[in-house]
């Protein structure tokens, strides 16, 4: 051991010696952090998902229901179609009222897609899903879906999807507004994310999660989510498994970043508080979920949406 260290760390200047503690895991703002709890940044990676994920999956999953009665409503079964907005589908359908270009209940469609857009702008769907309908009537339809490597190419990052989930859509008009509410549940299903060569798994649990689009003459006036689920996620720099749940409806802008509203993340030790407000998300750390917040950190809304996934 080198007696003289102590003397040279002495002539190291103060913002010097403090970024070299940082460096081998001494101060910063996980000095102190419980073995069992929650540091920083994966403070800001459990609050980055929990913002982005339940709203992308269940847009993904809204996409494959409005896809599919694009394709029924145009093409013919067994027969390739030539998607909208570019790509192709094929399907199957079983049931007692097929021909009429709509899902009806009872029916059974299995499609497959081939970078099939079902309208201009809309996502991209390439894989396999096999819906069965359970009620429609009118705007308002719910079918049960099994997918298998269904890729849905959304503006920010690809997710493919494996297993089964119930979605259903129900369609309000009250004056000049018209809002679209789609529900999506699941037992069990497993997502992975694709977004800048980076990939990430997440398998959802006890999913239940909805999702709300206001227009008023053509224009989205108004975006909101809510609801629960449990991600055990896979991330290239470290796993966790966490379950949230919204405290009321959380408000989000055009390009999917959260404006308005607060959730809460329940991990095995800890819990945390997230609040949103117009380009800040502020977390509340509560080490040992005692009622007490031991940490406090801010983020930009932005930063979240881009690191998520």
């Amino acid at each position: 051991m080198n007696r003289n260290i102590p003397s040279r760390l002495a002539l190291v200047p103060t913002a010097a010696l403090l970024a070299l503690l940082a460096a081998c895991g001494g101060g910063g703002d996980d000095a102190g952090t419980p073995v069992t709890g929650v540091t920083q940044s994966q403070a800001q990676a459990m609050s980055a998902n929990s913002a982005v994920v339940p709203t992308d999956t269940t847009d993904a999953a809204a996409a494959l229901l409005s896809t599919t009665q694009a394709v029924v409503a145009g093409g013919t079964a067994s027969a390739s179609f030539n998607c909208a907005g570019g790509g192709t589908a094929v399907f199957t359908a079983s049931g007692s009222n097929l021909g009429n270009g709509q899902l009806d209940a009872g029916e059974v469609y299995a499609v497959t897609y081939n970078a099939c857009v079902g309208s201009a702008g809309a996502a991209a769907l390439t894989g396999n899903a096999t819906l069965t309908v359970v009620s429609a009537s009118g705007g308002n339809v719910e079918v049960n879906t099994t997918t298998q490597n269904l890729q849905v190419a959304l503006p920010l990052r690809t997710l493919t999807f494996n297993g089964s989930s119930t979605l259903s859509r129900t369609v309000a008009t009250v004056g000049a507004d018209t809002t679209t509410t789609n529900r999506w549940t699941s037992p069990s299903i497993v997502v992975q994310s694709v977004r800048s060569g980076r990939t990430s798994t997440f398998t959802l649990t006890n999913v239940d999660l909805t999702r709300s689009f206001t227009i008023n003459n053509g224009v989205i006036t108004a975006r909101s989510s809510s609801g629960t689920h449990t991600m055990n996620a896979v991330l290239p720099n470290g796993s966790w498994t966490i379950t949230t749940a919204t405290q009321g409806a959380v408000s989000y802008d055009a390009n999917g970043v959260p404006t308005q509203g607060a959730w809460t993340i329940t991990l095995p030790n800890n819990r945390i508080g997230v609040s949103v407000v117009p380009g800040t998300l502020t977390v509340t750390v509560d080490f040992g979920a005692d009622g007490t917040i031991d940490r406090t950190y801010t983020f930009t809304t932005a930063a979240l949406v881009v690191e998520a996934g």
